[in-house]
């Protein structure tokens, strides 16, 4: 009931603004892909809480868009609402909304969404799109201001440095880097929106997303030295205004107070360079399109590639964040006997984190899926009413921490009792597929999505696949997925084009899900380094934990996989071991064994 009033309170919106269709996106006004409560409209209409979808709403249906990773979530959550799933195919061409859309309204009707959240990119793919079944697009009425009454506010939580012992260059160094740049593009101001990278260049760390170390505000740059922050007042910016560089100022401004900023900076004719695929539409016309220089941010490029220092914090981190997690996988048989449900193996995964000095939060809800719901890719167990585990069949559990020496993702599907042939063999077929890439060498040069098949070769022996990435970019305490590079089987996407370079950080994880019955993924962090010969590169395995011995028939392996699975053990309780002792040391020694 909630929902249907929600829905039929924007109907009525709808109707006061002339809007035939209003469309509600999963984003925030700098395109990240988990934003804070004040921007998750989407959530809030539909009641599905998946991070990636789209609304569509007219004054007789509702659709929601979104992909193969939460087309069970999506099924379940949207169950009596009114709202029908659809599915997103768009990596074959097919963009089902549009489609949808021009097949329900007249020619000359009206579609609406806030252009406050929408890229200026993506405004210009939705209207050269509409324009083809003759509908028109206004991007100036962010209709859930005259329905959300209690709408949250921007954040402003606690902020602080993320120095250089942690980072491994002054964010000093990072903006004049920046500042080059502009100079070659002659640019007067660039306009950082993403908030990720205004974090990476400014060593800026902050709490107002949950399980993202970001602070919201938007970064202008100036080339002659004048830089402007524009985000919720609160203490701590002093570490930024008064470390600069001779000849340097910031100031720092109410987030709100962007928009007149670029019209005034638009007016003296300054030269703004701007991302099209992060910059709001609306901000984006405030700055003035026809006076705007249009350029994508260098920032991914420099972040993705780690130095030194993050990838040595990131290696002892690794095996800290291990030990949280034999702590649990040793706790969770005795757990199971006296009786423990899903969201309460995620709660005693997160005390044993916290543990860790470095830690601060999660860096994702961990995805803890017994038998059936460990086939529900992005899986979140509720508080109330989650899965009773029983000692038999697959957990599937993806977690990960964020720390201030690094992020941390790691999958690994426990055996809880007693498993099936069919299991053991599916799994072994996911081991294989893990291995066989995290064995890959390749020329420089090389994407995503060529390696992508060397993960999915032995389950397509025998018919079966996954539906998601097989690798995405990780940050440095920084978001857990991360462009500009992917590993992916989408050809299209310009991620999964862009090629790997050496210090880039990306995840391994291929799967298998059996509708109803159980998950199954094994997820590495890799690190891309030089190969022996010039000109080629190889992946670093950098998470360290056991792979489920039990779950491995030996019998499929070849020999190099049988000496992958051996010399990965034995790293495990090279860098694990010191941090262990006693019956925690015996644990990780058989888990170790050779197979």
């Amino acid at each position: 009931m909630i929902i249907s009033a929600r829905l039929s309170a924007l109907r009525q919106a709808m109707l006061e603004t002339q809007i035939d269709a209003y469309i509600v996106p999963s984003t925030d006004p700098h395109q990240s892909e988990y934003p804070a409560p004040r921007w998750e409209a989407r959530e809030w209409l539909s009641g599905f809480t998946g991070s990636a979808g789209t609304l569509v709403v007219t004054q007789h249906d509702a659709k929601l868009l979104t992909d193969s990773r939460y087309f069970l979530q999506a099924t379940t959550e949207l169950e009596g609402s009114g709202i029908e799933l659809l599915k997103d195919h768009r990596e074959s061409g097919v963009f089902p909304i549009e489609e949808w859309l021009g097949a329900t309204l007249m020619d000359g009707q009206t579609v609406g969404t806030d252009g406050r959240v929408t890229s200026l990119r993506s405004s210009r793919r939705l209207r050269k799109k509409l324009a083809e079944y003759e509908l028109n697009l206004v991007l100036d009425e962010d209709l859930l201001r005259r329905i959300w009454s209690d709408r949250p506010a921007v954040p402003n939580r606690k902020i602080f440095e993320h120095t250089p012992d942690f980072s491994g260059e002054p964010w000093q160094d990072r903006l004049g880097r920046l500042i080059d740049w502009m100079a070659g593009k002659d640019l007067d101001y660039y306009v950082i929106s993403a908030l990720d990278e205004a974090a990476w260049l400014l060593n800026l760390r902050g709490s107002d997303i949950d399980f993202n170390p970001l602070c919201v505000a938007y970064f202008v740059v100036g080339r002659k030295g004048d830089h402007t922050l524009f985000a919720a007042p609160r203490p701590g910016f002093e570490a930024w205004t008064d470390n600069l560089p001779d000849g340097h100022r910031l100031e720092v401004h109410d987030y709100d107070k962007i928009s007149s900023f670029l019209r005034r900076t638009n007016a003296i004719n300054a030269d703004i360079g701007l991302d099209p695929a992060t910059i709001s539409a609306r901000l984006a016309m405030h700055a003035g399109e026809d006076k705007t220089t249009e350029v994508s941010s260098p920032i991914p490029a420099w972040k993705a590639v780690k130095n030194d220092k993050a990838l040595e914090h990131l290696r002892a981190t690794m095996a800290r964040d291990a030990v949280a997690l034999l702590r649990l996988r040793r706790w969770l048989d005795g757990a199971i006997a006296a009786g423990v449900d899903e969201a309460a193996v995620a709660h005693k995964l997160h005390a044993l984190r916290a543990e860790d000095e470095h830690f601060i939060t999660d860096s994702f809800p961990a995805i803890v899926g017994y038998a059936g719901n460990g086939a529900i890719v992005h899986y979140r167990a509720p508080e109330e009413g989650s899965a009773k585990l029983k000692a038999e069949g697959l957990l599937l559990l993806d977690s990960g921490g964020q720390y201030t020496t690094g992020t941390t993702d790691i999958t690994r599907t426990f055996a809880v009792g007693e498993t099936t042939e069919e299991m053991r063999r599916n799994f072994t077929l996911v081991l294989q597929g893990h291995i066989e890439l995290s064995m890959a060498k390749f020329p420089v040069g090389t994407c995503g999505a060529q390696l992508d098949p060397l993960a999915r070769m032995p389950l397509w022996r025998h018919q079966l696949n996954y539906g998601h990435g097989t690798g995405h970019g990780v940050g440095f305490f920084l978001n857990v997925h991360e462009g500009p590079m992917s590993i992916s089987q989408q050809t299209k996407s310009p991620n999964a084009q862009y090629p790997l370079a050496a210090g880039m950080v990306v995840s391994n994880e291929p799967g298998y899900y059996k509708v109803g019955a159980y998950g199954i993924r094994v997820e590495n962090l890799v690190a891309v380094q030089p190969a022996s010969t010039d000109g080629w590169l190889e992946f670093e395995t950098l998470t360290y934990f056991p792979i489920e011995r039990s779950l491995i028939e030996q019998h499929m392996l070849t020999k190099d996989q049988v000496d992958w699975v051996n010399t990965y053990h034995a790293m495990v309780l090279e860098r694990v071991g010191p941090l262990l002792e006693g019956e925690e040391l015996e644990w990780l020694e058989e888990g170790c064994a050779e197979i």
